[in-house]
């Protein structure tokens, strides 16, 4: 038996012809290192739940039977249920304020703010690419944060793309923090977003170490990175897996966050994950991504770079979840990701 395996081994290793399968359409790989893939059927991850992959498949439908409808209207047919969902699964209170100008909605947990939690605020900037506010300008990610954390969630509505572009949305977050600085030590306040609002949320920390403010006691970088290119691996694989779309270009900066389509890539506060200095004054930092998401590239780079800064920097990544994939509750996975933001959160505001 070893005979005739090493021979086997032997016959491999010089290029003889062996009896095994044909590939009729092998991977092309071409001289620039690009890859040419041929046409394949990719399952379900079945390291994530059944429910997961069934949302993630509902997404991707429902999300075709919306698209070319108003903005308005796409976000409120596809998150309009989730956001009534979530609301069911974590109660809260929820009311409209404004803040140093900036209208801001408030969330607090049903039963109230135990005393000793009082003292404490979360930012949520919440994700819409920038150009809208999924219904409720950060509910989606505001409820759950506020019922599991018991602290008041403040999330802000800042002014969006095609009426508004870089930097006003860092001025809006850095209004409404420099406001609520004047009550509330920075040690005592954490700052997060998702989609686009985890890329806000970087360069709000950037345009806070521009103007002389101080560092929150952490961050939430959720489904994003620190760098409007979005380019990576994810950006193709991400976006046909996790949102069953053709894979959007590299170099779609401009094209695809119309918000940033005069900033600087010198920039620091526009592109704060391409300079080493910005990052290193990270507070503590959450990163969270799915494999299916094409946000994960940004997120694992992102995450590589703060550890390389020296940054308290924490990386979660969730199997087959698609962008976003915790805004639906009914995926176990939601709950997970939700427990994970809600203990980071709690650590270190102190």
């Amino acid at each position: 038996m070893m005979n005739r395996l090493s021979k086997w081994l032997l016959s491999a290793a010089l290029g003889f012809t062996l009896a095994l399968p044909a590939i009729a359409q092998p991977v092309e790989v071409r001289p620039d290192g690009s890859m040419a893939v041929p046409a394949m059927t990719i399952p379900d991850s079945n390291l994530m739940s059944a429910e997961g992959n069934q949302s993630r498949v509902e997404h991707i439908l429902a999300e075709r039977a919306v698209k070319g409808q108003p903005v308005a209207a796409f976000t409120a047919a596809l998150y309009g249920p989730r956001l009534e969902r979530t609301k069911a699964a974590f109660p809260v209170t929820i009311r409209a304020d404004m803040i140093a100008g900036v209208p801001v909605l408030v969330y607090e947990p049903k039963d109230g703010i135990a005393p000793e939690k009082s003292d404490k605020l979360l930012i949520n900037v919440h994700g819409g690419g920038l150009v809208a506010c999924f219904v409720e300008c950060g509910g989606m990610e505001s409820i759950p944060v506020a019922a599991l954390t018991g602290i008041r969630v403040v999330s802000v509505d800042f002014r969006l793309a095609p009426a508004a572009q870089f930097p006003a949305a860092s001025e809006d977050v850095a209004a409404v923090y420099r406001e609520v600085l004047k009550k509330t030590p920075p040690q005592k306040i954490g700052l997060y977003g998702c989609s686009a609002g985890g890329l806000l949320a970087a360069q709000s920390l950037a345009w806070f170490q521009s103007h002389g403010l101080p560092m929150p006691a952490a961050a939430g970088i959720l489904c994003a990175g620190a760098d409007p290119g979005m380019g990576g691996d994810s950006r193709i694989i991400g976006k046909v897996l996790g949102d069953g779309e053709n894979p959007m270009p590299q170099n779609g900066t401009r094209s695809a966050l119309g918000y940033m389509r005069d900033a600087a890539e010198t920039d620091s506060n526009a592109y704060p994950g391409r300079f080493p200095d910005v990052l290193r004054r990270f507070p503590p930092t959450l990163v969270i991504a799915g494999t299916r998401d094409s946000a994960l590239s940004g997120a694992v780079h992102l995450h590589s770079r703060l550890v390389a800064m020296g940054v308290d920097a924490r990386l979660h990544v969730w199997e087959g979840g698609r962008h976003a994939f915790f805004y639906d509750v009914r995926v176990p996975e939601s709950r997970e990701a939700y427990d994970v933001i809600a203990r980071f959160m709690l650590d270190r505001l102190k």
